[in-house]
């Protein structure tokens, strides 16, 4: 009987590596295809992103700008600000439910806060546009600030709201992994609970919080509907948060929406850009397993 499980499991696994290389594959051909259009230095350096083909040849922009720089700009600036939102939020709130909470309460805050992963994004999108948006512009024009209806930022703190379950229940559960003992111990030196949390219980847990943080980047960088709903869809090269913009996973779907053929430029760009999302964010995972385990500690 173990001889048929251990085949199937082995199944499964050999299944599970042949879809992730097909995947691969599929993407990396549509984009050797583009790269054969569309030079990989224009695409990785240019400042301008415009797929959209003109009727005639004497207009301009005939054979499209595929310039990625705005998107990837975009992105970043919607994930550091979610990052900035999600961070500090999760991991306080992580370490007020390891190390101040009750056991009561951790058992009912704790599946309330992770409650949030489930709830779909496109409702995220929504409370976004309807609610959260209308009320940033007002808070805007009161200080004699300029935001457009579209932001970096609204789209930013909604994904950051959205991203704090993961950061907090990752950071709690490496919270709670650090052995008792050290935080008996340095209580017992007489260091106070603030102090031992500072200066023992987060050190000791920084690869499992460095881990989660870069993970919640992970899933910033592939969230889609938020931005849609409300950062727009505006190839901008900008800094400002106030004002609207692009990230990559939005203009992959805007490439593939509707009845395409994969023979123009234009289509083959959303392949191109979910090889560079695929390579960002399996680099992402790899730099969070090296720092998992070189700074691991391993405690007795």
């Amino acid at each position: 009987m173990e001889k048929p499980i251990k085949a199937y499991l082995l199944l499964c696994a050999v299944f599970s590596v042949l879809v992730t290389a097909a995947i691969i594959f599929s993407v990396a051909f549509e984009s050797v295809r583009f790269f054969h259009s569309v030079s990989l230095g224009d695409f990785l350096f240019g400042t301008q992103w415009s797929p959209q083909t003109a009727m005639r040849s004497d207009q301009a922009g005939s054979s499209g700008l595929f310039g990625a720089v705005p998107l990837f700009a975009g992105t970043l600036l919607i994930t550091l600000i979610a990052m900035c939102v999600a961070t500090p939020l999760g991991l306080l709130s992580a370490v007020y439910l390891s190390e101040y909470g009750s056991r009561r309460l951790q058992n009912i805050v704790k599946p309330v806060l992770e409650t949030l992963a489930g709830i779909p994004t496109v409702v995220y999108g929504y409370f976004a546009v309807v609610t959260f948006s209308p009320w940033m512009r007002g808070i805007a024009g009161n200080i004699g600030l300029s935001m457009a209806s579209e932001s970096a930022l609204a789209a930013g703190i909604v994904m950051g709201i959205m991203i704090i379950p993961f950061v907090m229940s990752l950071s709690n559960d490496a919270l709670n992994a650090v052995p008792k003992s050290l935080k008996f111990g340095s209580l017992g030196m007489g260091a106070t609970q603030s102090e031992t949390i500072r200066h023992v219980l987060i050190p000791a847990a920084l690869p499992g919080i460095a881990s989660a943080v870069l993970l919640g980047v992970s899933r910033g960088i592939g969230e889609t509907m938020i931005v849609v709903m409300a950062a727009g869809l505006s190839a901008n090269l900008t800094a400002n948060p106030l004002e609207a913009v692009t990230t990559v996973t939005v203009q992959i779907v805007s490439l593939l929406t509707g009845d395409q053929e994969f023979n123009s430029s234009k289509t083959l760009a959303a392949f191109a850009l979910g090889l560079v999302l695929f390579v960002v964010t399996l680099l992402l995972n790899i730099i969070a397993m090296f720092i998992t385990r070189k700074y691991r500690e391993r405690y007795e």
